[in-house]
């Protein structure tokens, strides 16, 4: 069965309703501690089946940065980003099932946090606690969810109508 085959079709079922494909949270003995990325005047980004750390610090000088935490591993409890971005772009992709809490402040930029579904929370659901600066800068969170259909499939979805 494809990863295509195994999404529900446009207009159905709740978000809370699907059973998610595999468990986020890991023990927190597993949990390192810190870890970060730097970006001088490039791209960097953290996607895929990784581990976020307690603290996972950002910096982002004329660099766009995108962490996807869709696939990441999570430790139980909270865990805390920390985002530095002067004249660049941060993007963070949460998945419905962790709690996210954004605080920031924004000089000449913008620090936002979109929601495209309506999260569903557990009751130890995992905290993403992120905090940040941007100087001339966008630093953008959005609660999406990775097995929702994508622009191409609503669009072929409609036409077939």
């Amino acid at each position: 069965m494809t990863d295509r085959a195994a999404r529900p079709e446009e207009g159905t079922g709740a978000i809370g309703t699907r059973a998610p494909a595999r468990s986020l949270i890991i023990p927190s003995e597993f949990v390192p501690e810190r870890a970060g990325t730097v970006c001088f005047f490039g791209n960097q980004s953290r996607k895929g089946d990784w581990l976020l750390p307690r603290l996972f610090r950002v910096v982002s000088f004329m660099g766009s940065v995108q962490i996807d935490l869709t696939r990441a591993r999570v430790g139980a409890g909270t865990s805390r980003i920390e985002i530095r971005a002067v004249l660049g772009n941060v993007e963070i992709f949460v998945p419905p099932e962790l709690r996210v809490e954004c605080t920031g402040s924004a000089i000449f930029g913008n620090f936002e946090t979109v929601t495209k579904v309506q999260p569903a929370f557990l009751p130890d659901a995992p905290l993403i606690s992120i905090d940040g600066t941007s100087f001339m800068a966008n630093i953008e969170v959005k609660v999406v969810d990775p097995n929702a259909p994508d622009w191409l499939e609503r669009l072929t979805a409609r036409l077939r109508k």
